[in-house]
């Protein structure tokens, strides 16, 4: 596949370097010298020039593109590129756009009058990832497969976790009426894909993967033990978009939601538009206003504010109050891996989450999802098997697949199942495959 990436930000270096890796065809135009310098250094295809320049973009391939990724800081830019990308011969265009967007007819408007097929707000998926994290205790990542029905989850390992000191055989038979299944576990930075005789211990990171009701339902037998099974409490500083939205999904979980806003006019605002949550005026980094919030009674503490110091400061001082898990909305995204060191549960960057769900979006042949983790050696993929494919036809114990990747769940006819030896994949079924790089063209290959 061709595709032309407007903009050589994070985002667009990001799906670059991603998509590189997968043989397609990748030329990146940003106006920045020293942005396509550093494209170049990553063997890509970088070019000084300016995507709204109908000239710029003839000239770089678009007539013959499979397709234009408009994802530059500047959502003007990104709207112009993509209308002229339709008129001069691009196939599909996608659109990341920071501005909100609030009804659907809204979204539907401005696809068809720019020529858009996808838009992606990184506000909104930020929002999405927050509240998927808060759905349980301990939870550092939440990803949605086969639209919804299936979820894969980090889930950080204490004490007093279920999963502590457990084997994958004993776990096994301890949830053995639950469809759920250990894909990895991520010791002292190293991914491992599990057998069996693994052992789980504190401090891991366990991903787990299963239907939705199934994993919830472990996942909130874990949490259970912090709660006493009473109405969950989250607390968010920052009314900003993303706090706003994370507010809006958390109050469908009834739960009692405070959010806390530094700007006494913005806080009005919420306060009038948010129907369950209880609004306050104050400051996220006083300690006294936090501990008069409840940060030390909340089950889920979210700071989304502007300033990444402002949200980092702020969880901290929450978990030092006792709150029992914190999230951080974070900018820079060499700072992630270290706040999950020093204390916060899930660390979010609205840029790498956009990044992701674009990714989701380009899909080759049997590939329907590539999902990656920026601190993790491993991709997640969500693959169709094809009436041809390797692995279709015979039972999986015959079948030689590769010990750097494990084949996680299947989705036939919208019902999902852990796989066994005795599984046999049959056409058209959507397989989840969670695998480290060396594994991945292997896998590609058993499924095409």
């Amino acid at each position: 596949m061709r595709i032309l990436i407007i903009g050589a930000g994070e985002v667009g270096t990001y799906i670059a370097e991603r998509l590189i890796r997968e043989g397609h065809d990748i030329v990146v135009l940003d106006r920045d010298p020293g942005a396509i310098a550093r494209i170049n250094e990553l063997d890509v295809y970088g070019v000084v020039g300016d995507g709204t320049d109908p000239r710029v973009l003839r000239e770089n391939g678009i007539d013959h593109t499979d397709l234009l990724l408009a994802v530059s800081q500047l959502d003007s830019v990104n709207l112009s590129v993509c209308a002229f990308a339709g008129r001069l011969g691009a196939t599909q265009s996608v659109a990341r756009l920071s501005e909100a967007i609030l009804s659907e007819p809204d979204v539907k408007l401005t696809k068809e009058a720019f020529g858009i097929d996808f838009i992606i707000n990184p506000d909104e998926e930020a929002a999405r990832e927050i509240a998927g994290i808060l759905e349980g205790r301990q939870v550092t990542d939440s990803v949605e497969f086969d639209k919804g029905r299936v979820r894969l989850v980090g889930i950080r390992v204490d004490q007093e976790s279920a999963l502590a000191n457990k084997s994958l055989a004993e776990l096994r038979a301890a949830y053995d009426q639950v469809d759920v299944l250990v894909v990895a576990i991520i010791r002292e930075g190293v991914t491992i894909i599990p057998r069996g005789n693994h052992r789980i211990v504190p401090g891991d990171r366990v991903y787990m993967l299963g239907a939705r009701d199934a994993l919830a339902t472990f996942v909130s037998a874990d949490a259970e033990k912090g709660r006493s099974k009473r109405q969950p409490r989250f607390l968010i500083v920052g009314g900003g978009q993303v706090g706003e939205r994370v507010a809006s999904r958390v109050e469908t979980m009834d739960a009692e939601v405070r959010l806390l806003e530094t700007d006494r006019d913005r806080s009005e605002e919420l306060a009038a538009s948010l129907s369950k949550t209880t609004v306050l005026h104050g400051d996220g980094t006083n300690l006294s206003a936090l501990r008069e919030c409840g940060a030390a009674e909340t089950d889920g503490f979210v700071a989304v504010s502007g300033d990444e110091e402002t949200n980092v400061m702020s969880a901290l001082l929450a978990r030092h109050l006792g709150a029992r898990q914190v999230v951080a909305l974070v900018k820079r995204t060499d700072y992630i891996p270290i706040l999950k060191e020093i204390g916060l549960d899930a660390a979010v960057n609205p840029r790498l989450t956009a990044a992701g769900a674009i990714l989701r979006f380009v899909r080759r042949g049997h590939i329907l999802q590539v999902t990656t983790f920026k601190d993790i050696d491993a991709e997640v993929l969500e693959l169709a098997t094809s009436e041809r494919a390797k692995i279709v036809g015979k039972p999986l114990r015959d079948v030689k697949f590769p010990r750097d990747a494990i084949l996680g769940g299947f989705s036939r006819d919208d019902v999902f199942g852990i796989p066994n030896g005795d599984t046999v994949l049959q056409p058209h079924d959507r397989a989840i495959v969670f695998a480290q790089p060396s594994a991945i063209p292997k896998v590609e290959s058993m499924f095409s």
